[in-house]
This record gives structure tokens, sequence and C-alpha cells, in this order.
């Protein structure tokens, strides 16, 4: 049996996610979302979307610390 892995962040839950930018364990109130909205005249016009295959929006689930550290717009 395979053993669960504590969240990384609180150390009191079970983690269900990993950190999408450093790969810390992650319990559901430890993540967090960043959504990333693509700014290419392909995905948006005026703000809305305008292609069905690509999406304006990416959401990434990261910690509080990536959250406060990593730059999203690269």
């Amino acid at each position: 049996m395979a053993e669960s892995q504590m969240c990384g962040v609180c150390n009191k839950v079970q983690a269900t996610i990993n950190c999408s930018e450093c790969g810390i364990p992650l319990c559901e109130g430890c993540v967090r979302e960043v959504k990333i909205l693509a700014v290419s005249p392909g995905t948006t016009h005026k703000g809305v979307t305008t292609s069905t295959l690509r999406p304006a929006e990416t959401i990434k689930k990261v910690c509080l610390k990536c959250m406060k550290e990593v730059d999203f717009l690269d």
C-alpha cells in the first residue's frame, strides 16, 4: 500500500495535489490558484475569447510561497 503524503505547508492534512512550480505536496486548504490571461490576437478580442480551441485563461495551482515569489508573466 502506498504511503500518503502530508501537506508540505501545514503538515496537518493529506496532500491531494503538487505545486506546479516547486512540486511541494499541497492540501485543498493550502493550494492557491493563479489565473493567467493570454493576451494575443489569436485568443481574445476586446477581452472576449474568440477561439474555442485555445482557452484565453490558464489556471496554475501553486503554494503561497510560489504565489508571492514567482513571476508568472514570462
